[in-house]
């Protein structure tokens, strides 16, 4: 098991893909093809704080529309915050709506948890079956800072932590906004095979006069890296749980 700690959210997306980067061999269990994979990651935040901007990823407004409608049954966590005012144990589980297809979804639940019935709730567990630690869990830790900012006034969240079945990261995305994580190519260590793949991927796909995919997410980090296309900015305090699903209501 990989444990790493953390100051917030942002210095987590940062720091966890600027080690992969630059210790391959120390952070990926094995690869396949273009994809790294990690088993059995730990990772403890000391707050939820998060500046993220999704827009940075080659994300647009819709992506949270999206990531509400797959994981949040809104009704179901009205009635979570309200069991948390009056619940007698020391853990409270929130479920985040599974798909039955493929793989099943991503994100798996989060747990609330206390040292003291009386007290309130100060940490917050989330439960993932997997992630892309590069695009994806960007927007998965701005989901969860709305979720915890959003709680009622018996929580005060002290701690957050992660655990993550299995963790991945594709050397093909990276490339679309490369530049975020300041590591330069030529301090990479091209024995190792994801990073081969990374730099084989860049020179094939991302240098001037490269053929655009028709694969539409991939041309989309083409796209950006290529500056034929920019996206507005969205950062993480801009996005509320509670204000979509309000807004939804009021359009119905």
């Amino acid at each position: 098991m990989k444990v790493r700690k953390y100051k917030n959210f942002d210095e987590m997306f940062l720091k966890l893909n600027q080690e992969i980067l630059t210790n391959p061999y120390e952070m990926l269990d094995y690869t396949n093809g273009i994809l790294g994979y990690m088993d059995n990651i730990f990772i403890a935040c000391k707050t939820y704080d998060c500046n993220l901007d999704l827009g940075n990823f080659g994300y647009k407004k819709n992506k949270w529309s999206h990531l509400l409608r797959n994981y949040i049954d809104y009704d179901e966590l009205v009635k979570f915050r309200e069991r948390l005012k009056t619940a007698s144990g020391l853990s409270l589980t929130y479920y985040f709506k599974q798909k039955k297809i493929n793989n099943g979804s991503c994100l798996i639940a989060i747990v609330l948890s206390r040292k003291d019935r009386k007290k309130k709730w100060i940490r917050c567990n989330v439960i993932y079956r997997t992630t892309e630690t590069q695009r994806r869990m960007a927007a998965d830790l701005v989901l969860i800072h709305s979720f915890i900012k959003e709680l009622p006034e018996c929580c005060e969240i002290e701690r957050v932590t992660f655990y993550m079945a299995q963790t991945y990261t594709s050397a093909m995305v990276i490339n679309g906004f490369y530049d975020y994580f300041k590591v330069p190519f030529d301090t990479l260590d091209y024995t190792h095979p994801w990073i081969k793949s990374l730099v084989d991927a860049y020179n094939r796909s991302f240098v001037d006069g490269a053929r655009i995919t028709t694969y539409q997410s991939m041309a989309r980090m083409q796209r950006m890296r290529l500056g034929m296309e920019t996206y507005p900015p969205l950062p993480a305090n801009t996005l509320s749980i509670d204000e979509y699903f309000k807004d939804r209501k009021t359009k119905c």
